[in-house]
């Protein structure tokens, strides 16, 4: 590790198209010299965007993976501040049907080797959702998730207090998160009213949690024990819901053996998670992937 923490990055960007006529982007981060492995998409959640996963000083658990050898793709969601422009609805559900089915299709041009996805909060679900209805599963390697779910708290997107915050959306054009405090993106209106509707549909009808159970593939999930945006108990309910006979829950605190309690942006942004977070991440990675190159 020490002879490639510091490697330098490429970094490229490409947009893709999708088949309802949107677009996203991508950003692929690799780091110089050093020995190729699997590929990894990163999908970041609502009120946030690419750079939760790669600061513009290339910090970030994108430059971490990539010097560990994982060729890291960052999504970036359509509808977003500096997302493509495009005229095609930017929902959520818009985003796992045909955004991440052409992130796969780009990367699979490129690799031979399955991927791995990783999302942190509504990336994660979204990831989950993709994996188990939209996505080839031959491609998956496994799933990293972060702070995701959808069962437990989030009141202003369950009834009744969405209807507070769906009238906003739609009254606004958009849901202002930054000026809530909530985050450095605001939410395009479709993809507000598709989050509350999975949240209050998916607790009270069976679709999300039969559709997750087709899930099959690895999961390393982990959760921040002072996570109270998602909290642990509905991050064990969500990975749950898999079929995956390989998985892991990480509830990640002091009383975990972790130097502090985790909330939900640190699990994956602060100084603590680059010392135990993204070491636990890749080395779970690595013992998952196939070092030897494909034929």
């Amino acid at each position: 590790m020490a002879d490639t923490a510091l490697a330098p990055l490429a970094i490229t960007e490409h947009t893709l198209a999708a088949n309802d006529g949107g677009c996203c982007r991508v950003t692929t981060v690799r780091a110089e010299g050093v020995a190729a492995r699997a590929p990894v998409v990163l999908v970041s959640g609502m009120f946030t965007g690419r750079r939760f996963w790669l600061s513009d000083k290339q910090i970030g658990l994108a430059a971490y993976l990539a010097r560990r050898g994982y060729a890291a793709f960052i999504v970036q969601r359509r509808g977003l501040s500096d997302s493509p422009p495009c005229s095609a609805r930017a929902g959520l559900i818009d985003h796992v049907k045909y955004d991440l089915p052409a992130v796969q299709a780009h990367i699979n041009a490129r690799h031979r080797q399955p991927a791995f996805w990783i999302g942190h909060s509504f990336g994660g679900v979204m990831c989950a959702l993709a994996c188990a209805r939209y996505l080839d599963t031959d491609s998956i390697a496994g799933l990293v998730l972060f702070a995701s779910q959808f069962e437990v708290g989030k009141r202003m997107l369950d009834w009744p207090a969405n209807r507070i915050t769906r009238g906003l959306a739609r009254l606004l054009g958009y849901f202002p998160a930054r000026a809530a405090g909530l985050g450095p993106e605001n939410e395009p209106s479709a993809a507000l009213l598709d989050a509350t509707h999975w949240v209050e549909t998916g607790r009270r009808n069976a679709y999300l949690r039969d559709t997750l159970s087709r899930i099959t593939q690895p999961v390393l999930a982990v959760s921040g024990t002072a996570d109270r945006v998602d909290p642990s108990a509905g991050c064990r309910r969500f990975v749950g819901h898999f079929s995956s006979t390989d998985t892991r829950f990480e509830q990640a605190g002091i009383a975990t053996g972790y130097s502090i309690d985790f909330d939900h942006p640190g699990v994956v942004v602060s100084k603590p998670a680059q010392a135990e977070i993204w070491p636990l991440v890749a080395d779970w990675l690595d013992a998952r992937t196939d070092m030897k190159k494909p034929a």
